[in-house]
């Protein structure tokens, strides 16, 4: 008997132990969907900036040439200089749209193999997992809305945090607004955040399909997924309310409303720098 209970004991130690690896395999894999979307982003101010500085490089060359056979008039000059200021201000906007979609992507694709508890932004978190994912979001969400104070700082992991936005934001895709909702085009998203006494509380929502009451229940927990047969897995809310719990050591749930989705996520402003992630 007492050997049953021990190999039983192993045995669950070694499912509890799979069963993480597969989340953090999912969650990555999750970030690696993400890059073919964030390239396609990225590509589009870097095209735009290579064509500007070759329409720059020609009226250069133009100019050069102008002036070398004595040709050079003030209007020829004005043009050159009034081109080079658009062309710089084109340049400036798009090289800078390129970088924050870069910076953006490196926010969510942070380490997740380590807690790391910082102080950050919680706007500037959430507008760049917002950026990170337009590419995502464009085909069926006409607006991602963030209500949050632009002052507010918190002492958190910000890996985890990230992580969580993303995975509700692509959840809202992927069940909210797929192509069978009446109108795919006009998914709205919103998160909002507030603070109540040393507690942080995220209202995350979309005007998607919602979720069955038959499923409510349901919904966290593992390989639980509507879509199978669709390329559902049934571990993005798992691993929602696992970082929740386990990393910001706070608390998720769902809030039954009229129409579409919403989740209400609650963890301390200030989390102690010392906590270790538990073993895998």
């Amino acid at each position: 008997m007492a050997e049953d209970q021990g190999a039983d004991g192993v045995v669950e130690q070694e499912t509890e132990s799979l069963h993480r690896q597969l989340m953090e395999q999912e969650a990555l894999a999750s970030i690696g969907s993400m890059v073919p979307g964030v390239t396609h982003e990225i590509n589009t101010p870097l095209g735009v900036s290579v064509t500007s500085l070759s329409f720059l490089r020609s009226e250069l060359s133009e100019l050069q040439d102008i002036f070398a056979r004595g040709e050079l008039t003030e209007q020829n000059l004005t043009d050159f200089l009034d081109n080079c200021e658009e062309v710089t201000l084109l340049l400036d906007k798009n090289l800078r749209r390129a970088t924050r979609l870069i910076q953006s992507f490196k926010a969510l694709a942070a380490n997740q193999a380590v807690v790391e508890i910082s102080v950050f932004s919680l706007v500037e978190l959430l507008q760049d997992v917002v950026s990170s994912l337009r590419h995502e979001t464009k085909r069926f969400v006409s607006s991602v809305h963030v209500d949050c104070p632009e002052d507010l700082q918190i002492t958190s992991d910000a890996g985890a945090l990230t992580q969580i936005i993303s995975n509700l934001v692509m959840n809202s895709i992927r069940h909210g607004f797929d192509e069978h909702h009446p109108s795919p085009a006009q998914g709205k998203i919103s998160i909002e955040s507030r603070v109540e006494g040393d507690t942080l509380v995220l209202i995350y929502r979309d005007n998607g399909k919602g979720i069955h009451p038959d499923i409510y229940s349901r919904i966290f927990e593992p390989y639980f997924t509507t879509r199978k047969g669709h390329g559902g897995t049934g571990l993005g809310l798992c691993i929602v309310k696992d970082l929740v719990e386990n990393r910001l050591h706070g608390c998720i749930e769902y809030i039954p409303e009229t129409s579409g989705a919403c989740f209400r996520i609650a963890f301390p402003l200030a989390a102690e720098k010392n906590i270790q992630r538990p073993p895998v």
